[in-house]
């Protein structure tokens, strides 16, 4: 099949539509990405990009048309230009293109409006859309954003009313986003529940950090460091068990980064919760395999409570039990797999949780990291999953 992408995140920035597109392209699909210009996470073009700079046109077989997406900066204003801008050159793209593709597929991570060119060009070639929905709007706008006048939000609803009325299967990371989509009177025949996927990773010849010590529990956050996140709650928690042999180890970055930096200085527990910056997916894999949990959170809102993240995946995939704040569905799965402790979103409570662990026996332990493994193998792996999606495609033009 011939088959395009649209995202506006794309490599070199680190997204799974990454592996996603490449996998496509290994299974023998003709993959074209309609995406713009690198900026996450600083909002800032990365060097050796810009508008009048030459750009690679294919990535590991995969095919890129890059759009004049304004760099979203750290406003308001230039997030809503951001938003708008590719919109704007996506559409522009649609009309000027006459390729035929069999099916358009939609990375949805925010902004929603990266489906607005989509579904234009689903009109225009009578093409299917597949929109992948792993940020809820308006709801994501209201909690991360702060966003609650009356007037953007019913802007916003009708442009997501728009979408999903145009998109022929949308794609839901979560069940609980399913069913929120549902209650919104989308058709349920159009809902799928296509949760997040992880490449199964090859650890035979990974190396455990030198940060980690043996005679301490190493516990791992990789991912964003974002207010969505409650990572205060992770230091509240390692500021109680400052006595005992504990580490934490946040691997990545995010704009919260600065203000835990400063809490963790103000506790004196620098000792005991390290940032070792971001890495790449090779070194987090091995912070995660090695580590004795990896943790998982979320502050307290019904978004998130719906919300699967991806590192729920990775975990799994790396074998690694988890210590899970996040609430909601994670906190279902991760009782449902048997693959590690669930608690409150406080500190007290998670440093509870960690007492937990850390009293397992080591038969316990590996029974959680069986269980972790089998669990990812059943439902997360990429083979699974892209298979699902690509039989979906078939159907749809048959």
């Amino acid at each position: 099949m011939k088959i395009l992408i649209v995202s506006q995140y794309f490599y070199p920035e680190t997204f799974r539509v990454n592996t996603l597109a490449k996998e496509l392209v290994n299974l023998g699909h003709d993959v074209t990405v309609l995406t713009g210009y690198p900026q996450y996470p600083k909002g800032e073009i990365y060097q050796g990009y810009g508008f009048n700079i030459p750009y690679e046109k294919v990535w590991e077989g995969v095919k890129i048309e890059r759009i004049k997406m304004r760099p979203r900066g750290k406003n308001a204003f230039g997030l809503l230009m951001n938003c708008y801008s590719f919109v704007k050159e996506g559409k522009k793209w649609v009309r000027k293109c006459k390729e035929k593709f069999d099916a358009v597929y939609v990375f949805e991570v925010s902004p929603i409006t990266v489906g607005l060119p989509a579904i234009y060009y689903g009109k225009k070639f009578k093409t299917p859309v597949f929109f992948n929905v792993q940020d809820l709007w308006p709801e994501n706008v209201q909690v991360v954003l702060g966003v609650n006048n009356k007037l953007v939000i019913w802007v916003i609803n009708k442009i997501v009313d728009k979408i999903y009325k145009g998109s022929d299967c949308i794609l839901c990371a979560s069940r609980g986003f399913a069913e929120n989509i549902a209650n919104r009177g989308v058709p349920k025949e159009k809902l799928v529940y296509w949760p997040q996927f992880y490449v199964r990773p090859d650890l035979k010849d990974a190396k455990k950090p030198e940060l980690y010590k043996d005679d301490c529990f190493n516990i791992v956050f990789a991912g964003n460091f974002g207010d969505a996140q409650g990572l205060d709650n992770l230091v509240e928690a390692a500021n109680v068990l400052k006595d005992e042999k504990v580490k934490w180890f946040l691997v990545g970055d995010g704009r919260a980064k600065e203000r835990l930096l400063n809490k963790v200085k103000e506790y004196g527990i620098e000792d005991k919760v390290i940032f070792t910056g971001r890495v790449d997916e090779k070194q987090a894999e091995s912070y995660i395999h090695f580590a004795d949990c990896g943790y998982l959170s979320f502050t307290q809102n019904k978004l998130f409570d719906m919300t699967i993240p991806a590192k729920l995946q990775t975990y799994l995939a790396c074998g690694t039990p988890i210590l899970s704040a996040a609430g909601g569905e994670s906190n279902k799965i991760v009782t449902e797999a048997e693959c590690g402790i669930t608690t409150e979103k406080d500190g007290q409570a998670i440093a509870d949780g960690v007492k937990e662990f850390m009293n397992k026996t080591k038969a316990e332990r590996e029974k959680m990291v069986k269980n972790a493994e089998e669990y990812y193998e059943q439902n997360f792996t990429a083979e699974k999953l892209i298979g699902e999606l690509v039989k979906m495609m078939e159907e749809k033009n048959v």
